[in-house]
């Protein structure tokens, strides 16, 4: 049976006598991940930890990744490192019967031992908002949610176009968004935040790199006369960026003080509170117009 809303295979095996669903999905390697009634996930990578818990799957999770730091609760479950570290031995060893990871954060070697192991693996390496969403829809059929996650799916995707339709027509505001400050890097138009500053009527001054992330020059950002300048951090990290750039007062957005910071977590994890970041950097966008 197809699942319309996941383009997800559906099929029936029979297990201790009893006919038991056993969900298929494909992930953002195009593998297909079947799970039966998943109870031991392990998820490790920060964002899928945060889209488990949006959609209602946190009681099946037995370790995340040492980065996993939201929901609260998190933090009373086992914390495995960074994944880069971990070999297949040390994953198989907490028997789960799924297993959740971020293409970017570990060995695709690993991957592969586990696969060989009988581990379900589901990839996830979404770069724009709509792939965040299928990732919800994807992992809440993994894990028996779907049902009553749905709804809140597509409304956290509504807020997206809200904020679109609020914001998306009014003048275009330039903006330079900031990864790192030695070496100075930027995102290309690929990345989510790219799409965040086009939705709330901004533009991404290096929306056409053809890379996700890119070192840049003080030069070229120079060039291109942003009006806003953005980055994610804390307050600290924020008093260091305004003080990087005070040296180019004849910068639009030095100049009028429209050098902001938006929490890091938020906004470069794409994941369910990317929507509470886009809110954010819209209203820093409004105040460049006014």
């Amino acid at each position: 049976m197809k699942c319309i809303r996941l383009l997800a295979a559906v099929c029936l095996t029979w297990l201790s006598g009893q006919a038991v669903a056993a969900v298929c999905v494909q992930d953002d390697t195009n593998q297909t991940v079947c799970v039966q009634q998943a109870q031991r996930v392990l998820v490790l990578a920060p964002h899928l930890t945060e889209i488990v818990d949006f959609v209602g799957g946190m009681s099946k999770v037995i370790a995340v990744d040492g980065s996993s730091n939201f929901p609260e609760s998190v933090n009373t479950l086992p914390k495995l490192g960074n994944p880069w570290m971990l070999g297949a031995e040390s994953i198989l060893a907490r028997k789960p019967d799924l297993v959740l990871v971020w293409q970017s954060g570990i060995s695709m070697e690993v991957v592969a031992q586990l696969r060989k192991a009988g581990v379900p693996v589901f990839v996830s390496e979404p770069k724009k908002i709509e792939q965040v969403a299928s990732t919800m829809r994807r992992l809440s059929a993994l894990l028996g949610t779907e049902q009553r996650s749905a709804s809140r799916i597509d409304d956290w995707l509504q807020q997206f176009k809200s904020l679109r339709a609020e914001y998306g027509g009014r003048s275009i505001v330039p903006v330079f968004y900031q990864v790192w400050s030695q070496p100075l890097m930027t995102l290309g138009g690929q990345h989510a935040v790219s799409e965040v500053i086009e939705l709330c009527g901004g533009r991404n001054i290096f929306v056409d790199l053809p890379n996700l992330a890119a070192q840049v020059s003080v030069e070229g950002v120079l060039k291109r006369k942003p009006e806003v300048l953005l980055a994610s951090g804390s307050e600290r990290d924020h008093q260091s960026f305004v003080m990087q750039w005070a040296s180019w007062p004849q910068m639009p957005a030095v100049k009028r003080n429209h050098v902001y910071t938006v929490p890091n977590d938020i906004l470069v994890r794409n994941g369910p509170r990317l929507i509470g970041a886009a809110k954010l950097v819209c209203a820093h966008i409004e105040q460049a117009r006014r």
